[in-house]
Parts: structure tokens; sequence; C-alpha cells
């Protein structure tokens, strides 16, 4: 994996981060948007998925009606971070956190793209199970897991 992000790193898009006067803070900022759309799609689903609100609301049309927003943001997120990862690929490669993000990263999409996926579609139109309660549950702490291992990144 470290040819990789040496590679990333010597890249012309990592040159241009690292040699950039605004890059990174553009970059970062259009990042944090995405995360700010991707994370209130994701707790509009998981917390209706709980049964907390929108309660009169399908849990599966909601999702349905979210899916583009939430491709869209998670594609922004993913564009971002790479550029963001290429302007410091070395402290990312040897970051705890960046590893930490990136496997609760995996994890969260695996989940939402799988069982998320099939908890909704097990999901009676105004009621919730503990099948939809756990996948709610188990999603938002993936998820937060993610935005929380990123913050790190930047204090470690």
């Amino acid at each position: 994996m470290l040819p990789l992000f040496v590679a990333l790193s010597h890249s012309w898009l990592g040159q241009y981060m690292q040699q950039s006067r605004w890059g990174f803070a553009v970059v970062e900022a259009i990042h944090l948007l995405g995360l700010a759309v991707l994370g209130g799609v994701v707790l509009v689903v998981d917390l209706r998925l709980l049964g907390l609100i929108l309660k009169t609301e399908s849990a599966r049309n909601i999702a349905r009606g979210l899916s583009r927003t939430l491709l869209a943001s998670l594609t922004v997120m993913l564009l971002t971070g790479i550029a963001l990862t290429s302007e410091e690929a070395l402290k990312c490669y040897h970051s705890p956190a960046f590893r930490w993000k990136m496997l609760l990263l995996a994890a969260a999409l695996l989940f939402y793209f799988t069982f998320h996926r099939a908890a909704l579609l097990r999901t009676d139109k105004y009621q919730t199970n503990l099948w939809s309660r756990l996948a709610g549950a188990v999603s938002l702490t993936l998820w937060l897991g993610v935005g929380v291992a990123g913050r790190a990144i930047g204090l470690l």
C-alpha cells in the first residue's frame, strides 16, 4: 500500500494540493459540505428506521426519495477525500486514525448497501421492527465512527 500513497503524493493532484495556497481549504470546505448532506440523509433515514421521526412516512419511501442525494454527497465525499489524502498521503498512510476511518468507511458502505437496504425492504409502512431498529442503530454508529476517526486524523 505504501507505493500507492507515495504515487498519490507525487501525482499531479498531490502536487497541486501541496503547492496551492487555497486548494486544501476549498477542497476541505466542499468535503465538509458533502459530509453535512450525507450526514443529514443518513440521520433522517436511520432515525426513521429507529421509529423516532416521521412516523407517518414509510422508511422505504424516505430512503428512496433521498437516494440520489445520498449518492451525490457520497461521490463528493469520496472525490474530495482522495484530494485531501493526496496532500498528506504519507501522513495518512502512517496515521492509525486514517486507517480506522477507512476501515469504518468500508464497513459503513458495505452495511448501508446490504443489510440496511434489506431492513428498509422488511420495514412495514408505519411500524418499526427489531431488524429496522438494529439496522438504524448500527448504521448511525458506523457513520459516527467514520466522522470521529476522520476528525482524529487532523488531531493526531
